[in-house]
């Protein structure tokens, strides 16, 4: 394993503690603190915590990205998926990003380990196919929220500064044709980086 990989295994490990413990602060202490101030003191002491524990009793497993399993980099990919998706509040465009990095994680995994190509480049697919179905729920939900949402034609309207009026087709039309481009762009970007980086 080179520098690079472990960089990246750091950046992509690190994080997971320190966000789940400040997101378990704020949201645990919500029902008891209500509005009180002490709530943002909770979670900052969760994420200092989780800070606490990368550099301690975690720190070993933080580069051990490219060695992981199937199941624990779908979870890692999971957490992220969803994190990115809450982050850019339902837009689910820059979750594309998830399955590019998996692709390049598995195709850097075949080459750690020592696997024939054929492997990655069959992990790499399997990645694609996985990431998009992830990607095809969300694409879900955010559809479901903008059908649901009575104003969704104005407000597409002045956020894009259109000189006409969004009818209910024309929501239809953008989540049908950008929702299956953006799952073809997913799955193409996670195949191909998995082929890309694969061992020869």
């Amino acid at each position: 394993m080179c520098s690079s990989d472990r960089i990246v295994s750091w950046l992509v490990l690190a994080p997971i503690a320190p966000i789940v413990l400040l997101l378990a602060g704020w949201w645990g202490s919500l029902p008891a603190l209500h509005d009180s101030p002490t709530v943002g003191l909770v979670a900052l002491t969760g994420l200092v915590i989780g800070l606490a524990l990368d550099a301690t009793v975690l720190r070993r497993r933080m580069e051990s990205l490219f060695t992981m399993s199937n199941r624990p980099l779908l979870l890692v990919a999971l957490f992220y998926s969803i994190g990115m998706y809450g982050f850019f509040m339902g837009f689910p465009v820059f979750n594309v990003a998830i399955g590019t990095v998996g692709g390049y994680v598995v195709a850097r995994r075949a080459a750690i380990m020592g696997w024939a190509r054929q492997r990655a480049v069959r992990d790499g697919r399997r990645v694609a196919i996985t990431m998009t179905w992830v990607l095809g729920a969300l694409c879900g939900v955010t559809a479901w929220l903008a059908l649901n949402e009575a104003t969704m034609g104005s407000q597409l309207r002045s956020m894009l500064g259109l000189p006409f009026v969004v009818t209910q087709p024309m929501i239809y039309g953008i989540i049908v044709v950008g929702g299956v481009g953006l799952l073809a762009l997913q799955y193409g970007l996670a195949s191909l980086t998995a082929r890309w980086f694969a061992p020869r």
